[in-house]
């Protein structure tokens, strides 16, 4: 586990934010983009499209990654860099269940209090 040297980063690891940034140009990007939009709201976190205080972590596309994106994506990538931001790649899969496992556990029913049934109890 990475050690967390700012107050507001340790805040935000608290958060459901996860900040997308970039616009998506291949048909596997913006499949990728949706399914992972998809997949934030399934899991109880809030896809955003502006820097907000307390971001979970940042994704995005492999232009901004690259730093050939727009200058208004690349500056928040910057912002979200020195606000000590995770920031990954729309293809970093890996990286982004590691840095959503806490919000994801969070919101799991059974911590959340809902009884949950397996198939066999409702047999």
């Amino acid at each position: 586990m990475t050690t967390v040297s700012r107050i507001e980063a340790a805040r935000a690891r608290k958060s459901r934010l996860v900040l997308f940034v970039g616009n998506p140009t291949s048909f596997l990007e913006v499949t990728q983009w949706a399914k992972l939009r998809q997949w934030v709201t399934a899991h109880g976190m809030k896809p955003i499209r502006d820097l907000d205080d307390g971001v979970l972590c940042l994704i995005a596309t492999a232009d901004v990654v690259d730093g050939v994106g727009s200058e208004k994506d690349s500056a928040m990538l910057q912002r979200a860099q020195e606000a000590g931001v995770p920031c990954v790649g729309i293809h970093e899969t890996s990286r982004i269940w590691e840095l959503t496992a806490r919000a994801r556990a969070r919101s799991s029913p059974a911590i959340d209090g809902q009884c949950t049934s397996t198939r066999h109890e409702r047999a």
